[in-house]
Order: C-alpha cells, then sequence, then structure tokens
C-alpha cells in the first residue's frame, strides 16, 4: 500500500489478531543486530510523517490492542483505484511481537477499523477477507504471488468448496485471531504412498491450535509432538549441532543439513474433518534472511524445515498454525458472521473467480452492481460437518451493497498482483535475482526464543460433536544475528 500525500510504500501483514492498522516510523525499533537498511526491510518500510503533508495527529486508541502507539490520520491508497483518505493508524512506539510478526500490520480483526473504513466507504459490502499465502519453496517457476480478498472470496483457490471446516470465532481466547481448530492428527507422507502418524494413532494426542495468518512459520508444535516428528522424518542439523534455528524470515523454524533433510510431504488434520496436505516443497524450504544492506538473500548451506518446535520458555504455548499454512490452505473469515472458513488450496488456479459474502455468510455469485433494483442470488457457504453453521438462505444484500464488495474485492486482487509481501518477491517475476550467502554460525537448542503466548497447549480427547521498501526489491537481518543470544 502507499501511504501519505507522497504515497510512502509500506508492505504490510494481513493481521487477523489487532483491531488497528500498525505501520511502523523511522524509528522500527529493532534490536542491535539489525542495521538500519535492515530494519527498514525487516518491518516492511518507514512511514515518515515529515515527508507527508496530509498527516494529521490523533486521540490515543491503546485500549484497542494495547500497544504504546502515535495515532494519526493520512492517506492510505491500494489497488487501482481504491484509496481512504483519511485513515487513521498507530505508528508503533514499541517492537509488537519481534520477528514472528515483524512487519506493518494490517489491523483485520473482529472490530477492525480498517474494514469498517472500507464498509462505510461502499468498497465492500461485509467485514471479511480471504487469504492465500502464495507458493513459496521449490523452484523459481513454480513459485507464486499471493491473494488477500476483501469482502469476499476467491472460489478459484479453493479446491473443493464442500470440502472445508467451517467454525465460530472463538473470542476471548488468548489466540487472538479467534480461529481455534482441533489438530486430530499429523501424517508425514512418503514419496513412496505411505503415510506415517506423528500421534501414532492416539485419539488423546489431539492438540489445539490457533490459525495466525502473520506468524513466522507453518506449524509451531509441543516439544513432544516435534521429537517425534524429528524421529520419523528423520534428519541432521547442520555443523554437528544438537538442534539449530533460523533467525531469518521464517524466524526460529528448524534448520537442517541440505544432504540430510526430510523429503516427504505433510498432512494436517482438522477436528476429524478436512486434511490439509503440505508438500515437501512447501515444508522444506531455503533458508531466506534479511542481510546488512537491507537485502533478502539465501543462506544455501542449510536447509529450512519450516516448524517451531516450543520448548523452554515457550513450553506451554498454545500451537501456531502460521502463515506458510495459508501456502496449502485456503483462508476465509467474516467478522461479521464470527465464522471462519479453511479449504484445501488450489495452487493450480489460473483465473480469479471473485464473489462477494454476505453477512450471514452466504456467497453471492450473481448481482447488479450500482442498482438498487437489482437482482442477487446467495448461496450458503458449504460447511464441514463439525457444528455447522446456521444459515439463513432467503438473506440477500441489496444489489448495490453487493456490487460494492466484489469491485472492493478485484480491486485488491489486482494490487495484490503488484505489491505481494515483499519477503517472499519472486525470482523470475520481474525483479532481481536474490543473492546468496553463506551465514557464519547457527543457532543451537540452549536459546530462548521471545514469548508468544496464548493458551496452553494440553492434549485433550477429541469433541464428539465440536463444536512497494516499497514492494521490497529483492536486495535486503545481519549476518551477525547468528550470534544474537535471547
Amino acid at each position: 500500500m502507499t501511504v501519505g500525500s507522497n504515497n510512502q510504500n509500506i508492505s504490510f501483514f494481513a493481521s487477523s489478531d489487532y483491531n488497528e492498522t500498525y505501520i511502523y516510523g523511522t524509528d522500527g525499533f529493532c534490536t542491535d543486530v539489525y542495521s538500519s537498511g535492515a530494519c527498514v526491510t525487516f518491518r516492511g518500510g518507514a512511514y515518515d510523517t515529515s515527508e507527508s503533508s496530509t498527516d494529521k495527529s490523533i486521540g490515543n486508541r491503546k485500549d484497542s490492542d494495547g500497544f504504546e502507539a502515535d495515532w494519526t490520520e493520512d492517506a492510505l491508497s491500494f489497488g487501482s483505484n481504491t484509496s481512504l483518505s483519511s485513515f487513521g493508524f498507530g505508528v508503533p512506539q514499541q517492537d509488537l511481537n519481534q520477528a514472528f510478526t515483524s512487519q506493518s500490520q494490517l489491523g483485520l480483526g473482529r472490530n477492525s477499523s480498517f474494514l469498517r473504513a472500507l464498509v462505510s466507504a461502499g468498497d465492500i459490502g461485509t467485514k471479511a477477507y480471504s487469504i492465500f499465502w502464495g507458493l513459496v519453496g521449490g523452484p523459481a517457476e513454480k513459485q507464486t504471488r499471493g491473494s488477500l480478498v476483501l469482502g469476499g472470496l476467491d472460489k478459484s483457490l479453493i479446491a473443493d468448496q464442500n470440502d472445508n471446516f467451517t467454525a465460530s470465532l472463538f473470542l476471548g481466547s488468548r489466540c487472538g485471531t479467534g480461529m481455534v481448530v482441533t489438530i486430530s492428527d499429523i501424517l508425514l507422507n512418503w514419496p513412496n504412498g505411505t503415510d506415517m502418524s506423528i500421534f501414532m494413532g492416539s485419539q488423546s494426542a489431539a492438540i489445539e491450535a490457533c490459525i495466525s495468518p502473520s506468524f513466522a512459520g507453518l506449524i509451531s508444535l509441543p516439544l513432544s509432538y516435534y521429537d517425534s516428528f524429528w524421529s520419523l522424518a528423520g534428519g541432521t542439523p547442520p555443523d554437528d549441532k544438537n538442534e539449530a534455528r533460523s533467525f531469518g524470515i521464517n524466524y526460529f523454524t528448524m534448520l537442517f543439513d541440505p544432504n540430510d533433510v526430510y523429503y516427504g510431504g505433510l498432512t494436517i488434520k482438522l477436528q476429524n474433518s478436512i486434511s490439509v496436505k503440505i508438500p515437501n516443497t512447501e515444508l522444506v524450504v531455503p533458508d531466506t534472511y534479511i542481510a546488512s544492506d537491507g537485502a533478502v538473500q539465501t543462506n544455501t548451506s542449510v536447509r529450512n524445515v519450516v516448524i517451531n518446535s516450543l520448548q523452554s520458555n515457550n513450553g506451554n504455548d498454545l500451537p501456531v498454525l502460521g502463515r506458510l499454512f495459508m501456502s496449502s490452505a485456503y483462508i476465509m473469515v467474516n467478522q461479521e458472521a464470527g465464522r471462519f472458513s479453511v479449504w484445501q488450496v488450489n495452487t493450480g488456479s489460473k483465473t480469479s473467480d471473485i464473489v462477494a459474502v454476505d453477512k450471514q455468510n452466504n456467497m453471492v455469485s450473481e448481482f447488479c452492481a450500482n442498482s438498487t433494483g437489482g437482482s442477487s442470488i446467495a448461496t450458503s457457504l458449504p460447511t464441514s460437518s463439525v457444528k455447522p453453521p446456521s444459515q439463513n438462505e432467503g438473506s440477500k444484500l441489496s444489489g448495490g451493497a453487493i456490487g460494492g464488495i466484489v469491485v472492493g474485492a478485484v480491486g485488491v486482487i489486482a494490487i495484490l498482483g503488484t505489491i505481494s509481501f515483499f519477503l517472499y518477491r519472486r525470482r523470475g517475476s520481474g525483479g532481481a535475482a536474490t543473492g546468496v550467502a553463506q551465514e557464519p554460525e547457527l543457532q543451537t537448542a540452549d536459546v530462548k526464543p521471545p514469548t508468544y503466548s496464548m493458551v496452553p497447549a494440553e492434549p485433550q480427547e477429541l469433541p464428539v460433536n465440536q463444536y512497494n521498501v516499497t514492494e521490497l526489491d529483492s536486495r535486503a537481518v545481519d549476518s551477525s544475528r547468528y550470534y544474537y543470544r535471547i
């Protein structure tokens, strides 16, 4: 997006945790291991109020999310024709959550000021959004950009509309997004077609997890579950370490010797409902990091298994399904209906099929834009067999409102073609190729990550009926970060 009268380019993470939007200023509150150039990349840009003639200081909103911030109004633009001329956001006066959610945050929570502003402006009709992160592993020609649709979803990104998990947002928990799921099994998918459960077939091994689209990595697992994964999957940490972790973009996930690392896929089963299959190319990826000059680079001496082992200070944290989960799963959140849905993503999608979602969680596929007398057809969103939501088949938005949803959604799809999150800018997509660097030292098991505490993770019985900085170019955390002990 661009911010201010002089169109300052800022890259955001789409955050389901926060109600407000936060844009880091010229003080990015980075630790000393980051150079000034690396800090700008790490934060997704640096908003400079002194360079904008349209900024205006506004009242304190600390109680909304609890962060220290200078509250500002300024112009926010995205897509080819969508802008908010006076949008209020916070310029953080503290680090929001270290490297787990490093960039500026586009707040899409239950009381999202951003979604409310778009509804008020008539750009969308419902406080809903859907996310596909994009493919980030494998050869460059197989990688894809992501998608963020506001006010609806892209049906072309859904592998099977009827095979989904839909549930109520669990508000009031310490899972800030409200997207709490039970993982009933995790399977290793070997290339010879056999599967192996890290739960060893035990139903009582099911664990709760929180889906968080801005959180680093694919999944964080309690130590016993990670040990089970490692014992079955195999792999050797580099340089004879007992354990090694990345301090790069996939923060605190595991590193292995590229000649001895897991070569299969992974399937995550949600609440005896759908299964999300993660191919090896999205589970075992290059270790990318931010160099001291601000360039995104790749360490070719290791391979990054994007799983975080929860231990030590974080041993009782609720497991998180992070942003890379959205490389294999398509997520839709309808804040007004208080529901969220998960599908296996269709990564072969070429042509978008945008539909709106109304306040009763119905997909709206036909409409007459800009006409109060137009007709519309509302189709119930397919639901899983686990605690299906109550749907109102007859509920429809007016043609004009539905038109606003779809136009807004298409506008966002258009911009995401040009500002997909900078950290994953692809080689061969028109920008310069990422550089390659060798890291001097890797972190070992005695490192304690910053705490991201939500709900304690405990094994439990399954419920029976439950429930552009810019798009930064590919030149820019200093390699010395691997010496940094937390």
